[in-house]
């Protein structure tokens, strides 16, 4: 299109003089021949005259070849480089999304003529932790890195970027465990690591495999069967493979069953909020944590190890902890003296409606923030963004105190302690039930009490089961206890009140 353009601007100027050119050296010519013999120094004259005008006809011509050609040079360059932007990635040199897609269904054949392919997706791990952590330069030359990577183990195989940190590979043939050993060899290398600020820093992804035509043979099905793999990926640690399996189906359908339920479970106010008591020393009621239950009406209880994992899959962690948190604000009447302890997911702290929505439901709920402890896992903790550490700092200013939960199963550290606005701690279980014959526990349990009484921490001894969990973790330094051996989670009671505080109570709980 630029070189039509090109010529249609030139043409009018160029071609015009052109012809000017020749139509008046043609006409000199036929006049210097017609011309009487008499008249030779005009005839003379005439035909240099045409000379010049052919010459000068000859220097256009070779000057709008010359154009023409430099114009044609030019659409090629523009059209590589149109070419090269459209179906490559600039940073990654990866295919596009589009250009993989159009790989894959020429790839795959037809349902009377299957190809054998064999497609990987690949999730960099933790993207978003590296490029909070090491700035984004260091996340763009991470995701290079990985398609370097890859090119290495796959050298004869098309390589796409779908978005983000999501890339696809499509290596040809049906040889599976060559497959897998290529995958691992990305993997190997990946953990190596990219140099940032004289370290390397070592990097992970995960990766689902869908062969075709063995689980699809469809170029829309198969990338849904890999998504799969990946997932399974996701959900058993991250850093590995995974190979479709067709449970992987059933599975997937009983999940989104499962959600569905409860999802309805939430609307329906079908889920229950059960107290745990936590003790000082003296065996004494200190406070209590809010535990949520589902009582599903067919399948009776369903542990929330169960559900609450589908839940932070999705929005419904969101209107879980608001369901949670609202239905602690309207029980606390009947803890007057203690503060209700309840649990935040790490996916609800990775979104700013967190801190939005707590503060809601205490206005309409009329509840007072210093009343409530939020407790978030050892493992956020550790991979706790500025944002999130931002996030936790807000609430703290709202009022709410924060414990550390679950502390010695992550890799969190004693040096955390003293920058994590943080409460309390609660000292993972496992540690409390070898107190008693395991020196390693003794000194952990130890240590940490010391350092609480220094920064004036409140230490929670977790899962005590008997009397001597009790008493030895209680001679370790603890001053809280929580465990079966001291009081069960339990639904409170039925309790009677003015129909007046009743109705509103309902109106806000289903708000």
């Amino acid at each position: 299109m630029s070189i039509l353009s090109t010529v249609q601007r030139n043409g009018e100027r160029f071609y015009s003089g052109v012809q000017a050119l020749l139509i008046s050296a043609t006409a000199m010519v036929a006049i210097a021949y017609f011309a009487p013999p008499e008249e030779s120094a005009f005839t003379t004259w005439l035909l240099l005259t045409c000379m010049v005008l052919s010459v000068a006809g000859l220097a256009l011509l070779t000057y709008l070849r010359r154009t023409v050609s430099q114009q044609l040079q030019d659409a090629v360059r523009i059209e590589a480089e149109r070419h090269r932007v459209t179906e490559t990635d600039l940073m990654t040199t990866a295919l596009t999304r589009g250009r993989f897609l159009d790989e894959l269904s020429a790839s795959i054949g037809t349902l009377s003529k299957p190809r054998r392919i064999m497609l990987l997706l690949v999730d960099l791990d933790h993207f978003k932790q590296l490029n909070d952590g090491f700035g984004h330069q260091f996340g763009d030359e991470a995701l290079a890195h990985l398609v370097a990577c890859a090119r290495h183990c796959f050298p004869d195989c098309a390589i796409g970027r779908l978005g983000g940190d999501e890339f696809a590979i499509l290596m040809y043939g049906n040889d599976l465990n060559r497959c897998r050993t290529r995958a691992q060899k990305l993997l190997a290398m990946l953990q190596d690591g990219r140099a940032c600020e004289g370290h390397q820093v070592p990097l992970s992804a995960s990766i689902g495999i869908a062969v075709a035509p063995q689980h699809a043979s469809s170029h829309k099905e198969l990338p849904l069967l890999a998504d799969l793999a990946l997932y399974e990926s996701k959900g058993a640690g991250r850093g590995r493979v995974t190979v479709f399996d067709p449970d992987m189906l059933s599975e997937k359908r009983q999940r989104r069953l499962l959600e569905r339920e409860l999802r309805a479970a939430v609307y329906l106010n079908e889920l229950e909020l059960h107290y745990q008591v936590i003790t000082d020393t003296e065996r004494n009621r200190a406070a209590v944590e809010g535990l949520v239950r589902w009582r599903h009406p067919v399948r009776g209880m369903i542990s929330p190890g169960e559900f609450i994992p589908i839940a932070e899959r999705s929005s419904l962690i969101d209107m879980i902890g608001e369901w949670v948190f609202r239905r602690a604000c309207l029980d606390l009447h009947r803890f007057p003296d203690n503060r209700i302890s309840i649990n935040v997911s790490g996916e609800q702290l990775k979104r700013d409606g967190l801190v939005h929505m707590l503060d809601r439901v205490l206005q309409e709920t009329d509840a007072q923030a210093n009343r409530f402890i939020l407790e978030i896992t050892e493992t956020v903790a550790t991979a706790a963004t500025p944002e999130i550490i931002a996030r936790i700092v807000r609430l703290r200013e709202l009022g709410f105190h924060i414990a550390l939960d679950d502390f010695g199963t992550g890799h969190c550290g004693f040096n955390y302690i003293k920058t994590l606005p943080i409460d309390a701690i609660k000292i993972d279980r496992s540690y409390i039930h070898n107190l008693d014959d395991d020196r390693i526990a003794q000194v952990f349990v130890s240590a940490l009490t010391q350092i609480a009484r220094i920064q004036d921490l409140v230490i929670v001894a977790e899962g005590i089961e008997t009397e001597e969990e009790f008493r030895l973790a209680r001679s370790a330094g603890c001053n809280r206890f929580q465990g079966y051996y001291l009081g069960k989670p339990q639904p409170l009671p039925p309790f009677r009140e003015a129909p007046g505080l009743t109705e509103r109570r309902a109106l806000a709980l289903s708000a």
